[in-house]
């Protein structure tokens, strides 16, 4: 089994500022269990090896795989959060390949 390692986006920050305390604790158990199987929910078809855990009924988180890397791209409300992470998929792949 892939140790896997957990990363975040440099905007990711921001989104967790405005979560509330019950929020910010769903998140975080979630993200165990993401670290555990990362690839175990819903693969997204706007981004290649992009996933989506919801958090609440609203609040969706959104990461990215690379080799042993989940990369967490962002968190909030459910339409919004689908917008930014193309984004930040976009930024966070240009500074990769560099």
């Amino acid at each position: 089994m892939a140790e896997w390692e957990v990363k975040e986006h440099p905007d990711f920050f921001k989104d967790l500022h405005n979560l509330s305390t019950s929020d910010l604790t769903i998140f975080y158990t979630k993200k165990k269990k993401i670290k555990e199987n990362p690839e175990r929910e819903k693969h997204l078809s706007g981004g290649a090896n992009c996933y989506r855990e919801p958090i609440t009924k609203n609040i969706r988180l959104i990461y990215y795989i690379k080799s042993n890397t989940i990369w967490l791209l962002t968190i909030g409300k459910h339409k919004e959060a689908y917008q930014t992470h193309l984004k930040r998929l976009h930024s966070l792949r240009e500074k990769l390949s560099q």
